[in-house]
């Protein structure tokens, strides 16, 4: 099964949390990214496809990228072809944040390979009731979608128009044969965790005064 993890606020969290999923059930995992991902302590800084390879088989686990500063960028494709196959699971963090938990992707993002089974799309919760100007990563297009000014604070209204605008279309539209998938991410609330029950179904939300 192939993965890509996108959106903002808790990409690399879900995917630490699959690894570890799929690794108790003793599948060979192979996590790297498509854009750009933070180097961690056990990461493989190759483009070399038979050292990943040894990795997965000696551990059954393996993060590798091309290192760019303090992160990994994409491996090249023909590494990453001839790595898939050697894995059970394929984790690939596909869209770049800054951090932020709030994102509109560009035109070229999030960046989505071939192989991808599964969209998964992370929407931070927690982000809901701070100011735009403080959380929105590509803050123009996330304003321009919103119709909003900067000052304002984040509504579930919000967070789910990002998510319909910013990916739900763009994907019934180029991936049309991949599974999309919405996960809400830091729930610590009931109204939160209500909120995360109606993104995941896209079902429409209305904003309090409005209920």
């Amino acid at each position: 099964m192939n993965y890509a993890v996108v959106g903002a606020g808790g990409k690399t969290t879900l995917i630490h949390q699959l690894a570890k999923h799929y690794r108790k059930q003793g599948k060979k995992v192979f996590v790297t990214t498509s854009t750009h991902m933070l180097i961690e302590e056990d990461t493989l800084l190759t483009d070399d496809p038979e050292k990943i390879i040894r990795e997965l088989e000696v551990k059954a686990y393996c993060m590798a990228g091309r290192q760019e500063g303090k992160k990994i960028r994409s491996l090249s494709a023909e590494t990453y072809e001839a790595v898939c196959p050697h894995a059970d699971v394929v984790l690939v963090e596909a869209d770049g944040s800054g951090c932020l938990p709030v994102k509109f992707p560009n035109e070229t993002e999030p960046v989505i390979d071939a192989n991808i089974d599964e969209i998964l799309i992370v929407c931070a919760v927690h982000a809901i009731g701070k100011p735009l100007k403080e959380i929105a990563f590509r803050k123009e297009l996330v304003l321009n979608c919103l119709q909003a000014e900067e000052e304002e604070l984040l509504t579930a209204v919000h967070l789910q128009k990002l998510v319909r605008e910013g990916y739900l279309k763009k994907f019934q539209k180029e991936y049309p044969d991949k599974t999309v998938r919405i996960c809400p991410a830091c729930l610590d609330t009931p109204e939160q965790n209500r909120i995360a029950a109606l993104l995941k179904e896209d079902q429409t939300i209305y904003d309090q005064e409005r209920t």
